[in-house]
């Protein structure tokens, strides 16, 4: 009997990990086909126009985000009686930060572009605000079909109304993210208290950690295309957003493979965890160059793009040392050392900051930029190991 419940429970917990692990993956995939379509019935140009307006947005969610899946699911496992309250008052703690970004995209950019980013964040601030609940009541069944149905909605709209227009884009992918982040607000909507609304706003200091994590590695990410989208290059920005993404989901993919073990890890078997270690740098191994040979073949077929060895070798070492940490990240968690992980991280997005402003600076274009971003790695890499070595 206690053989049979053992192995329902590990096939639950199996289904679980791929469940979600199929939804992360599927959202990714969609977030990268969005500019191959924009671009094969549109323009470099007009993608390339769309980054800087993406990469607005994306900053802002972060902000607004405010590491609120964490904080949900960590209060959800101590309080599962008070769910609907905790999501609530989440829900309308975070709203200021949203109407302040509403307000703000309208004078930073032209008002007509700013309200449908406004909806834009909106969106994005519905689909961030049901993430926990998601994970906690095990809905991936539920997300896929809404990632599913919105992505199909998105491109059947843009394949038939499509203008060839930067303003028409941001309408299209404006609605595509509403109707996501509405979709999901009605999914759980019996978990939507409205006689407990009043935000705790001891919230933004509780989560502060997680915030700052997520800001740190989003930076660490992303700044190379900041900086390079600032140059005001579209051709070139459109290009290296979209190898970044596809280089930035490589990475992810190790994050996919250690979560299995995570549960271990929290209960401090150090066995597991260097068998995981082990695990994570072979199939690092295995899967970058792999991953690095479709991402040619994406380049070259598809966005007419033929980057040398060198930037490939480069883009290695960008990817490959996220195998190499990951688990060091979990392992501090659980000594309950995130001050230790968000200095290296800091370290890392400033490394990167600076290397890639000043290769860009010298003109070393794309090459120079994820140059940058690699050796940052490699020094968050190192940092990593040293901590390790002195902690024995």
């Amino acid at each position: 009997m206690r053989q049979i419940q053992l192995k329902t429970k590990t096939i639950n917990r199996i289904g679980f990990i791929t469940g979600n692990a199929f939804r992360q993956v599927l959202i990714a995939v969609f977030g990268m086909t969005v500019p191959f379509v924009v671009i094969h019935n549109s323009s470099k140009i007009i993608w390339g126009s769309f980054v800087p307006l993406l990469l607005f947005s994306l900053l802002a969610a972060q902000i607004i985000n405010w590491g609120n899946k964490e904080y949900l699911l960590r209060i959800f496992s101590k309080t599962p009686g008070k769910i609907n309250v905790a999501y609530s008052q989440n829900l309308v703690a975070r709203l200021p930060i949203l109407i302040f970004f509403s307000i703000l995209t309208c004078f930073y950019f032209p008002v007509s572009f700013g309200i449908w980013i406004s909806l834009w964040l909106s969106g994005r601030y519905l689909q961030q605000s049901t993430e926990a609940l998601i994970v906690y009541e095990k809905k991936f069944s539920a997300s896929i079909v809404i990632e599913l149905f919105a992505f199909a909605i998105f491109c059947i709209a843009f394949l038939l109304f499509n203008q060839h227009d930067l303003y028409f884009l941001l309408i299209f992918y404006s609605s595509y993210q509403i109707l996501k982040g509405c979709s999901y607000f009605l999914l759980f909507y019996g978990f939507f208290n409205k006689a407990n609304l009043k935000p705790d706003f001891s919230f933004f200091t509780v989560s502060f950690p997680f915030f700052v994590l997520s800001i740190l590695g989003f930076l660490a990410s992303k700044v190379d295309v900041y900086l390079l989208a600032h140059l005001g290059n579209k051709i070139a920005t459109s290009d290296y957003q979209i190898i970044n993404s596809l280089l930035v989901f490589v990475m992810s993919l190790s994050a996919l493979i250690y979560a299995p073990f995570t549960k271990n890890i929290y209960r401090n078997k150090k066995s597991v965890i260097q068998k995981t270690r082990n695990l994570l740098a072979i199939s690092g191994l295995v899967l970058v160059p792999i991953s690095l040979c479709c991402i040619t073949l994406i380049a070259c077929f598809y966005l007419g793009l033929h980057l040398s060895f060198l930037f490939y070798t480069i883009a290695f070492f960008y990817i490959f040392p996220s195998f190499l940490y990951g688990i060091e990240v979990i392992n501090l968690f659980r000594s309950h050392k995130e001050k230790t992980v968000v200095v290296i991280l800091f370290f890392g997005a400033t490394a990167n900051t600076i290397l890639s402003g000043l290769f860009l600076y010298f003109d070393f274009g794309m090459t120079g930029a994820l140059l940058g971003s690699a050796i940052a790695q490699l020094m968050v890499l190192f940092l990593f190991k040293l901590n390790l070595y002195f902690e024995k």
